[in-house]
């Protein structure tokens, strides 16, 4: 502050020392014109030239009309009888002050505006350049580090200062772009929070917000306070100008990796699709042959031999067609035939394919009285009817429950697959349904760990517009159920 007034202090000694001078001069001059015979009127008409003058030379009105008092003050005191004197003996020579004040007046009032005008224009001009210069070259910029490097480069150059850029991370050290006035090289540092908050401080700092979130600061040096205060609308729109450049660069990486992931996920389910084609077909036979041979042959250890060949290839088989589901729902040609199915029915086949090969095991089901029907595709209601059941059994002894039950409620038809065997580890419950997740309960058939069915299952029922749960049973087990509009 104490700095500031010195200087408006100083700029006030050397307006009114402008003034003064350019009187005396015009006095001087009027002076020798009249010892040379001009009249009074070229007098005047040089203090009038003088007052134009120091209004041209001069900031504001003040002083511009301090000179037209000033000028007939000269004009009374030098050139009118009495000589030397204030005294005025001709009566006309008030009027003749008059027209020369209000002359003066009116053309320094005149020669300010005009003056503001143009400085207005001049500053108008500077600032457009500044901004266009800004924008061309942040049109060239290709990631937000390049915009930073870019915004701190023109800016010191156009500006004439020092200028900081800082690119915040959450995740690693943060980067400060420095450069100094009237030079063109970058000074690349890496910073912590702390670092970064003190350079904030001691500097005018904008921060650039992009989704509410600061990712960069553009830091200038505290003596320009003043000028960013009265030049508030151009450091405005140098700062949005920056955060549209840097918003740019994020939004096309984002779309780059978009579209990156997209084709590695395409390539992956046609990769997946193809191999799964291929299995198809020989584990098919190798499951038919298997079980000819089992029914045919009589030794045990044959038989035992066979029915593992059996059993592994029914599960990879199983595996082979959950692929081929996973890949067709994560490209949406998961084709829906709804239409009214009776729910007795498909809970039946369910449960009939279900335990087809695992005969100890025992599953209930609990229908209401009357008929149920439910619109839906039928074939894949009961692929996630046979899952559930599927991932019931592997969780239970023969000694345990497995009950299946359906119910109607509020415009909704419930099914729910209970069971009292092994419980689900409370970590698990939250990430069940994501696709290759593993729950951490291990069984004794280690086969059965892909994570692929429960998340197939989800994506089916949300295909008919339900929901389906999973849940802990307080007496042990676990309960799994899901709804379908009625």
């Amino acid at each position: 502050m104490l700095t500031l007034d010195r200087k408006n202090y100083s700029n006030i000694i050397k307006q009114c020392a402008v003034t003064i001078s350019l009187n005396a001069s015009s006095t001087l001059l009027s002076l020798m014109i009249g010892h040379l015979g001009f009249n009074e009127a070229n007098i005047v008409v040089i203090y009038l030239l003088s007052v134009l003058i120091t209004s041209r030379y001069t900031k504001g009105y003040a002083y511009g009309i301090v000179a037209s008092v000033i000028s007939i003050l000269s004009f009374n005191f030098f050139f009118t009888i009495p000589l030397y004197t204030f005294k005025v003996e001709d009566k006309s020579y008030y009027f003749t002050f008059i027209v020369m004040l209000t002359s003066a007046v009116f053309t320094s009032a005149l020669t300010s505006k005009l003056l503001h005008s143009k400085e207005m224009t001049d500053d108008r001009e500077k600032q457009a350049h500044i901004l266009y210069s800004l924008t061309s070259s942040l049109a060239k910029t290709s990631e937000v580090l390049d915009v930073a490097k870019v915004s701190s480069k023109c800016l010191s150059n156009l500006l004439g200062c020092d200028i900081s850029c800082i690119l915040a991370n959450d995740k690693s050290k943060s980067q400060i772009l420095t450069v100094k006035r009237g030079c063109f090289d970058i000074n690349n540092i890496e910073a912590d929070w702390n670092e970064i908050e003190i350079i904030v401080k001691n500097h005018h700092s904008f921060p650039i917000k992009i989704r509410g979130k600061c990712i960069s600061y553009i830091c200038f040096p505290q003596e320009m306070d003043e000028m960013i205060e009265s030049n508030k609308f151009l450091f405005d729109s140098i700062v949005m100008q920056i955060t549209i450049a840097m918003e740019r660069e994020i939004l096309i990486e984002e779309k780059e990796n978009a579209n990156t992931e997209t084709q590695n996920e395409r390539f992956k389910n046609n990769l997946l699709r193809s191999i799964s084609h291929d299995l198809r077909t020989p584990l098919t036979r190798i499951t038919g042959a298997s079980e000819m041979l089992y029914h045919s042959l009589k030794e045990d250890e044959s038989l035992k031999l066979v029915s593992e060949i059996y059993e592994d290839s029914r599960w990879l088989t199983k595996l082979v067609e959950n692929v081929l589901s996973l890949t067709r729902i994560q490209e949406g040609r998961l084709a829906l035939n709804i239409k009214e199915e009776a729910v007795e029915e498909i809970v039946a086949e369910s449960i009939a394919r279900a335990s087809k090969y695992y005969p100890d095991h025992k599953v209930s089901i609990n229908l209401p009285d009357e008929v149920l029907f439910v619109p839906m595709d039928g074939k894949l209601i009961e692929q996630v009817l046979i899952n559930l059941v599927d991932n019931a059994i592997k969780h239970t002894t023969p000694q345990n429950e497995i009950i299946v039950s359906i119910w109607p409620e509020g415009g909704k038809v419930w099914f729910e697959v209970y069971n009292n065997g092994l419980s689900i580890n409370e970590n698990d419950i939250p990430n069940l349904f994501k696709m290759f997740y593993v729950g951490s309960n291990k069984i004794p058939d280690s086969r059965h760990g892909m994570g692929l069915g429960l998340s197939i299952c989800k994506a089916i029922i949300n295909y008919h517009g339900g929901e389906i749960y999973a849940e802990n049973n307080e007496e042990g087990g676990a309960t799994f159920k899901f709804y379908l509009k009625a």
